[in-house]
């Protein structure tokens, strides 16, 4: 499995979730919702999580840590992350930084 795309939104506003990702699969497999997120050590990539009706966050996916697809993930996400910081600290158009929740699903052409 190899990661085709990415799509990063920007979150707005003073948080350490710093943006979303839409990643797709093998242009066939889509998944919404990953976060880029400030802690402690730097940037990460964070699965998506859904709260439960006990208020705790559970990861809706799961990826081994150790996996090659685990490392692609996390280079291609903050890569793409990254580029698009830059454009926004440049004020450049094309990029949504508005966004403040995880982007809608979008069918692949």
């Amino acid at each position: 499995m190899k990661i085709t795309d990415v799509v990063i939104r920007m979150a707005k506003g003073a948080s350490k979730v710093k943006a979303f990702a839409v990643v797709t699969f093998d242009n066939d497999f889509t998944v919404n919702a990953f976060k880029v997120v400030e802690g402690p050590n730097g940037l990460f990539v964070g699965s998506p999580s859904q709260r439960s009706s006990d208020g705790k966050f559970y990861n809706t996916i799961k990826i081994k840590r150790d996996s090659d697809i685990n490392s692609e993930l996390s280079e291609k996400v903050l890569a793409k992350y990254n580029e698009c910081a830059d454009a926004a600290g440049a004020g450049a158009a094309g990029h949504d930084h508005e966004e403040d929740a995880p982007p809608k699903f979008e069918e692949p052409a």
